[in-house]
């Protein structure tokens, strides 16, 4: 059949039938009874015949005898299937097995029947179905090709979407005008595939419009084109303030044929042009132009609307960058006018600093110092026994910690160190032991000026907190000097503890002048104070350290009735702790070692010696860090502790060269320098931990157990965890 006949029977709706088949007679039976049941049918003799007859003759259901003369019909149906697939193919056979049904199933046979037929209706019913299979096929391949379709019009809606809101996003972080812009042509040129962009913006002085950022065109014409608004496409785009899709330039009747042609070039490609407008709200910055595609694609209204909003976009990034540009200025101007009253204000701030920073130590110093010259009076006059000397000691001890807190948390305040150590922490201890550090203030100096002050404690059952004893201990002991000071005439000073729920609560309180509402809503301010000669740091420290325990503290206060102030700290819970460091020192724990202590404090140095050599150790000592290296490469030492900073070279750069000679030796750097910043190089010099002076002797011995015992894991990477919480 030719092409016609094609058609032909396709608009008649008629379906036909390929009959292939060696028996004439059964091509005529079937010829003749499809035919009146509205079948078109074509016959073969042979699969070859038939072959031939689908190269010109479009077939909808194939009737095909498995056995024929040459090809037979399992490799017939499989050259049908190649040839024209939407072709259904029933296999017809007298010699029935079920191997052949398998067979023709698998190469895509719609049916087996056996012949002799003793039902034509059965023919009949086969092919009803096999023709509905081929028209649900083709719909459903209809319904796919709509749905691909209708996919790639959503991921191109989807993907010009997220376009846009990448662009916005984009485009406003970028302030920089001239960068702005150029990007902006730059997505309009990848986004719509056009060879040539211009961004024109708007002179409102002259009124005319000038190329400020451009893809594809000569940089000459850059510099010289001007285009006045009204005028042309992208003159009446802009006195419009309307989008504009021209496809034939020449007939736009606000195209001017004695335009100049080089003017004109540089921004419209015949036939097309695309030109949007840059406003905010009503405002016009300016135009955007595209032109010559590089797929030789008319612009559509897609087109348009895209690069309307992608306009919007850039017009709001626009006016941002203008207005950052302007504030840039005002602002440098504004910094240059200020710097000197910076200046003098921050010289005011360092002043009030250390200040507080004087305030905090005298008051330490004031306990070491009373301690100490009562321990030896009482030995002078032979009224001392052990007990009272290790209570002296260790109140001493305590004020030698908590000035070196003092120091960390100076450290803390200009961004030098960030570290929060954790141990379990009773306060009805932290209580006692800061009204022992305080007693020269609110019992001796008080008495001696005849001002009576009486000290009432209630410590309730209360449980652990996670904390630094140390910083809690200094906070309460900045309360009660605050107390004190509030009762000039003297009075009670009260300290409760107790517990609701999961918080600890520690009331202090006093009898003193109290607080109006202004000063309880300043109070914790720096630098605020109600005192003549206050600095106000005591409380705002209290105030850190609290926030920093992640506890609350409160202020209730009456003028002339006294003040209450509530501390609430959370109940310790596992997680919140680290792996405590015992006080004792345990000199049985670790085995003998030969230790190079280099050190340039002589102080330090003696202390460090004797107890290393009454812990069992070989300690050989060294101030220089050259001599360090000339023992160490004469001697063996399985353990070096450095000081961070000497005279003739750095603990860091012995530590490398010690590293370098000896890479099994283990190295403890012990500093009073802030570390928490420098683990990188304290890693890369090779440091095995890091501790902080000043150490407590326990802790120096637990730092040494700990480095001796990673001996045996491969170099593992210096974290500060490597520095001891309580050496922090």
């Amino acid at each position: 059949m030719t092409g016609q006949d094609k058609g032909i029977a396709a608009q008649s709706g008629q379906r036909r039938v390929l009959i292939v088949d060696d028996e004439h007679v059964i091509q005529m039976l079937l010829s003749s009874f499809l035919g009146e049941k509205g079948y078109l049918p074509v016959t073969a003799s042979s699969a070859e015949e038939g072959l031939a007859l689908l190269d010109h003759t479009a077939v909808d259901i194939a009737l095909v005898d498995i056995r024929l003369g040459g090809m037979n019909g399992i490799q017939m149906l499989s050259e049908i299937k190649r040839k024209s697939p939407e072709t259904e193919v029933v296999i017809i056979t007298s010699h029935a097995s079920l191997e052949t049904a398998i067979e023709a199933i698998r190469n895509g046979a719609y049916d087996y029947l056996i012949k002799p037929f003793d039902d034509l209706d059965v023919i009949w019913f086969t092919l009803q179905r096999a023709f509905e299979r081929k028209q649900l096929t083709r719909k459903n391949e209809r319904l796919l090709a709509a749905l691909e379709r209708r996919n790639d019009d959503l991921s191109r809606a989807v993907k010009r979407l997220t376009s846009l809101t990448n662009a916005g996003r984009a485009m406003s972080s970028i302030l920089d005008l001239s960068e702005l812009l150029d990007y902006f042509v730059q997505l309009v040129s990848e986004e719509l595939g056009a060879k040539r962009v211009s961004l024109m913006l708007l002179d409102e002085e002259t009124n005319d419009l000038r190329i400020a950022a451009s893809r594809g065109i000569d940089e000459e014409i850059i510099r010289t084109s001007r285009v006045k608004v009204g005028e042309g496409i992208a003159g009446r785009v802009a006195s419009m303030g309307k989008p504009m899709l021209v496809k034939d330039v020449q007939s736009y009747p606000g195209f001017s044929r004695n335009m100049d042609p080089t003017l004109s070039g540089s921004f419209i490609s015949l036939p097309i042009v695309l030109s949007i407008p840059i406003k905010l709200q009503e405002t016009i910055l300016g135009v955007i132009n595209v032109t010559d595609r590089s797929s030789d694609q008319t612009f559509s209204d897609d087109d348009m609307s895209f690069l309307y909003s992608l306009a919007g976009e850039a017009a709001v990034a626009i006016e941002n960058a203008k207005h950052f540009n302007e504030l840039q200025t005002a602002y440098d101007s504004l910094k240059t006018s200020q710097s000197q009253l910076i200046v003098s204000e921050r010289l005011n701030a360092l002043g009030e600093m250390a200040a507080g920073v004087a305030h905090d130590f005298n008051n330490i110093l004031a306990g070491v110092l009373g301690r100490a010259q009562l321990l030896l009076y009482r030995l002078e006059k032979s009224e001392c026994d052990n007990d009272d000397i290790q209570a002296n000691l260790k109140v001493i001890e305590r004020c030698a910690l908590q000035g070196a807190e003092t120091v960390r948390r100076i450290q803390a305040f200009t961004c030098i160190r960030h570290d929060t150590p954790r141990e379990s922490v009773d306060m009805n201890e932290i209580v006692h032991d800061a009204v022992e550090i305080t007693r020269h203030k609110w019992k001796n100096e008080c008495e001696a000026r005849g001002i009576p002050v009486t000290l009432k404690m209630e410590l309730g059952q209360i449980s652990s907190v996670a904390g630094n004893s140390r910083e809690l201990v200094q906070a309460v002991s900045n309360m009660i000097f605050n107390a004190v000071e509030a009762m000039p005439a003297g009075g009670t000073l009260q300290l409760k503890t107790k517990q609701k729920e999961d918080m600890v609560l520690l009331e202090i309180s006093d009898t003193g002048l109290g607080l109006d509402e202004h000063a309880k809503n300043r109070i914790f301010e720096p630098f605020f104070t109600t005192k003549e000669k206050g600095n106000g740091l005591g409380l705002s420290v209290v105030y850190g350290i609290v926030k920093q325990h992640n506890g609350t503290i409160l202020i209730e206060s009456e003028k002339k009735a006294g003040t209450t102030f509530t501390i609430t700290l959370p109940v310790q819970k596992d997680k919140d702790l680290h792996n405590a460091i015992t006080e004792q020192v345990r000199f049985e724990t670790i085995p003998s070692l030969r230790i190079m202590i280099v050190e340039d404090d002589k102080i330090i140095q003696e202390v460090f010696k004797e107890f290393l050599r009454a812990c069992g150790h070989h300690v050989t000592v060294t101030s220089s860090g050259e001599e360090a290296l000339s023992l160490f490469m004469s001697d063996s030492f399985e353990l070096v502790i450095t000081d961070l900073s000497m005279g003739d070279m750095s603990g860091l750069s012995l530590a490398t060269q010690l590293k370098a000679i000896g890479p099994g030796v283990r190295i403890i750097l012990c500093s009073g320098w802030a570390l928490q910043q420098r683990e990188k190089e304290l890693y890369d010099a090779g440091i095995d931990m890091a501790i902080q002076k000043p150490v407590r002797l326990a802790d120096l011995e637990r730092a040494i157990e700990k480095t001796m015992e990673s001996r045996v894991k491969n170099c593992e990477k210096f974290s500060l965890d490597a520095i001891l919480p309580d050496m922090k």
